[in-house]
């Protein structure tokens, strides 16, 4: 099946369908509901539930607009061609799409993990022919914690500044590593506040059963005797207010040396909502796939080493986007 990589998106023209296209199109495929993939107004929109509520929620689109949705396991007929939803462990509604044509199998992953995730639906790698998977992480310095290591370094973090008489502050993504972080902290029982760019999308996770009761909005002044879960843009202004701040980090990029300095956080918790260097080859080699288009992050040094293993990979570097870990 041809795939063509161009500035709007990926195009397969044999079927006339792109994926996460930037620009509008004809029909398009969503992976998930980041801005970086989740962009514009098409003819026709395929993606999860949970990914065309939160498209919504993002994207002025208008009312009549054709949006087909896909559970997991579900497919339907796009001209000649049967498009099937699957896992993907990226955030809430994140899937991979299979798409199946005149005996042909591709594969495009969009942003993935293998390991489970601690808000999603565990990944299951889908065989193919063909496959085009993100390499946000594609280097063999990232390596991340399980969710459940995860899961045991925020709960500890947290509780250990709230007995010293410290606010423990969790920097998040509006969309995803907010949400996961809250709902570590509130099944363990800690108090959390939540700033509103992040909390406005928790109703979207516990309509999936991720449930995060007990949360209070995040308030300038007050917090204390609480943790806090905001967005990374407040590091600077929690450092200005004279409380007694504690900065965590979560993230896939605190795996790196210079994490601390960079986030300018106290305690780094590797963990990501992307797939590590690992877990990128097992997802390849899992499919086994035969043909590899490497998109996003360090593409060509991944591809290089699916060549190594005797795979025919590419590295497409011109359609890099600004992961959101």
């Amino acid at each position: 099946m041809r795939v063509d990589h161009q500035a709007e998106g990926i195009h397969l023209p044999d079927i006339d369908l792109w994926l996460d296209a930037r620009e509008p199109v004809g029909a398009n495929w969503i992976s998930h509901a980041h801005s970086d993939h989740a962009r514009g107004v098409h003819r026709c929109t395929y993606g999860t539930p949970p990914t065309l509520a939160l498209y919504r929620m993002r994207v002025d689109v208008p009312e009549d607009a054709r949006l087909c949705a896909l559970a997991y396991g579900d497919s339907v007929l796009h001209g000649e061609a049967k498009l099937t939803a699957m896992p993907a462990a990226h955030i809430v509604g994140a899937a991979q799409l299979l798409v199946e044509w005149r005996g042909e199998r591709l594969v495009y992953t969009g942003d993935i993990k293998l390991q489970r995730p601690l808000c999603g639906v565990e990944t299951r790698p889908v065989p193919c022919d063909q496959l085009i998977i993100e390499s946000t992480f594609g280097l063999p310095v990232y390596r991340f914690l399980s969710c459940e290591q995860a899961r045991e370094r925020m709960v500890a973090f947290a509780r250990e500044c709230l007995a010293d008489g410290a606010t423990p502050a969790f920097l998040g993504y509006p969309l995803g590593r907010g949400q996961e972080v809250v709902y570590a902290l509130r099944q363990a029982g800690v108090p959390v506040q939540v700033h509103g760019a992040i909390a406005r999308y928790l109703p979207v996770y516990e309509e999936q059963g991720w449930q995060m009761g007990g949360w209070e909005p995040y308030e300038a002044k007050a917090g204390k005797g609480r943790a806090l879960v905001v967005v990374p843009g407040m590091r600077a202004y929690l450092e200005a207010s004279g409380r007694n701040v504690r900065v965590a980090y979560v993230s896939g990029w605190a795996a790196l040396s210079n994490a601390r300095t960079r986030a300018g956080a106290e305690f780094l918790i590797p963990y990501s909502d992307h797939a590590g260097f690992d877990e990128l080859l097992a997802l390849v080699r899992a499919t086994g796939a035969r043909e590899v288009d490497v998109v996003h992050g360090y593409t060509e040094a991944f591809a290089r080493i699916l060549r190594a293993e005797g795979i025919a990979a590419r590295g497409i570097t011109h359609a890099t986007r600004q992961a959101q870990d």
